[in-house]
């Protein structure tokens, strides 16, 4: 088959069937656009759970009256375990203030006696603590005479586990989708394509034109639909980031220290790629069912 030449016909047809294959050409570019911007929400949410892993903490709620003889052994005791790597004694005093720097009703918090909240010990933990060790470290600080609770956040992290598996799963059924639309949308394209050019491949074959010469312009009319509209699809989601990042990375910089990232140069490179591909596969496919050659 004579790639250059094939080219060149599909240029011409292209140009001949221009409003056909605009139309699947924007079809397939909302498609490719949504999986992207899926593919970036999902990116984002594990780099923001990988960065609440790092900073693996427990809050200590003290109980009230505890001794500060019982609160400075167990400081004290907590500074030398190997699983702590920092120990902070969070007043009664600051809670309130913490509490009324964060919440939209911080001036009427700030009103409020300070011995309405609690007084507690904010301990970094190393990432590399498990579960089990950070349970059983849990149930040793209960028993101090001076703690009242121990939050270990760990319902917070199953529930960001599962949403951050439901976020992959669905991605994964969305770019299932993408594929069965783009085999579908290309692949009608190309019926219709083959349809309104019965006669010349007719008039080919009499001429004693091969088989792969015959479907080689498809072929390479499909993967372009394929190629332009995730091509396409890419810079409008680069176009659409550049607008809203700013704003974006404010809020999660403020919420979790991190700023948000468009999908990587490789991400961005195989998205465009399997645009291609796809478009050629269904191409391949309906000349299969539609072309008799």
């Amino acid at each position: 088959m004579d790639l250059r030449n094939a080219i060149h016909r599909a240029r011409r047809a292209l140009r001949e069937d221009g409003r056909l294959h605009l139309v699947a050409v924007s079809s397939l570019m909302v498609a490719f656009l949504c999986l992207g911007v899926a593919l970036s929400a999902v990116g984002n949410l594990s780099r923001v759970a990988d960065r609440v892993r790092e900073s693996a903490r427990m809050t200590i709620y003290l109980r009230d009256g505890a001794g500060d003889a019982d609160v400075a052994e167990l400081r004290a005791a907590l500074a030398e375990s190997h699983e702590v790597r920092s120990v902070e004694l969070v007043t009664a005093a600051q809670a309130r203030e913490q509490l009324a720097a964060t919440t939209p009703s911080g001036g009427d918090l700030a009103q409020l006696p300070a011995d309405v909240f609690p007084a507690s010990i904010e301990v970094q933990l190393r990432p590399e603590l498990g579960a089990d060790h950070l349970d059983a470290l849990a149930l040793r600080l209960r028993r101090s005479p001076a703690v009242d609770d121990v939050e270990t956040y760990r319902t917070f992290f199953s529930r960001l586990d599962s949403l951050l598996a439901a976020g992959r799963t669905g991605a994964a059924a969305l770019a299932l989708l993408v594929l069965v639309c783009v085999l579908a949308v290309v692949g009608n394209t190309i019926r219709l394509a083959v349809a309104g050019r019965r006669d010349e491949i007719e008039v080919l074959k009499l001429c004693g034109a091969t088989d792969g010469f015959v479907r080689a312009p498809f072929l390479v009319e499909g993967a372009a639909q394929g190629l332009a509209a995730s091509l396409l699809a890419t810079l409008l989601l680069a176009i659409g980031w550049s607008l809203v990042r700013g704003p974006a990375d404010a809020t999660l910089g403020a919420l979790a220290g991190l700023r948000l990232e468009l999908l990587s140069p490789l991400v961005l490179v195989a998205l465009v790629v399997s645009g291609g591909v796809a478009g050629a596969l269904g191409s391949a496919l309906s000349l299969r069912r539609y072309l008799a050659v």
